[in-house]
């Protein structure tokens, strides 16, 4: 092959691999909670849809010794078919998310109130909820973690009357002392991903105990200079707990 003809491929081939991040990324969906979503690319792992880490990211890991893990943000789609949530559901069903991932951390690492020198802060949000009434035959979730008794009641009544079919998890590590947006992450699931498709409450929590358990994986590894694959992590694990 002439190396004028290999050029062109070479460049026709860069151009077209470009092409395709450039559809993905415009495939992603953006619901304000990030201040800035352009350094976000499509993720390599089969769990996320998109990822950025910064250079500090490993090294504010390894050095944290506390995270501050705020109460999710929840964000309905505008097309969702069911959006008769009330302010205290609204509050239960955040609470009890930010409860699944505090728990995979906090029996090893310190969970504080404010950041600060060596914090990491974990914010979250659930967007783009989409929502619909269930059929009487369909189970409800019971939510687990360290929710007080109201909130668990409050789930209880709302998830046995209405289903999640989509939603979308974005987290962003942010450094507790400087402000510094040192890693973001989106995670589609449900109807609008082929990969991790769910129909209840209860796939959604496992989902979230997953990520939460392999992002401590993340900190161990980290913090001791271990090499364990985070991946591998499943919801088998979530039985040893």
């Amino acid at each position: 092959m002439n190396q004028p003809v290999k050029s062109i491929i070479v460049i026709t081939i860069a151009a077209a691999l470009s092409l395709a991040a450039s559809a993905q990324a415009a495939d992603m969906q953006r619901s304000g909670f990030f201040d800035n979503y352009d350094k976000l690319q499509p993720a390599e792992a089969s769990w996320v849809d998109f990822l950025y880490t910064s250079e500090r990211m490993e090294q504010l890991l390894g050095s944290a010794r506390a995270i501050v893990v705020p109460q999710p943000e929840i964000f309905l789609a505008g097309d969702s078919k069911y959006k008769g949530i009330s302010p205290d559901e609204m509050k239960a069903l955040a609470d009890t998310f930010q409860s699944v991932v505090i728990e995979a951390l906090a029996d090893k690492y310190q969970i504080a109130q404010r950041p600060g020198p060596d914090t990491i802060v974990l914010r979250m949000a659930l967007s783009n909820v989409h929502l619909k009434r269930k059929g009487r035959n369909l189970l409800g979730y019971t939510p687990i973690g360290f929710v007080v008794t109201t909130t668990k009641r409050m789930l209880d009544e709302f998830t046995k009357k209405i289903l999640l079919t989509e939603v979308t998890w974005e987290g962003e590590f942010v450094d507790g002392e400087t402000g510094e947006v040192v890693g973001q992450i989106i995670v589609a699931m449900g109807n609008n991903s082929k990969k991790k498709e769910f129909t209840s409450w209860d796939d959604l929590v496992t989902a979230m105990s997953v990520g939460a358990l392999r992002l401590r994986c993340r900190f161990d590894n980290a913090g001791a200079g271990t090499t364990r694959d985070c991946l591998s992590i499943t919801d088998v694990d979530l039985a040893d707990r």
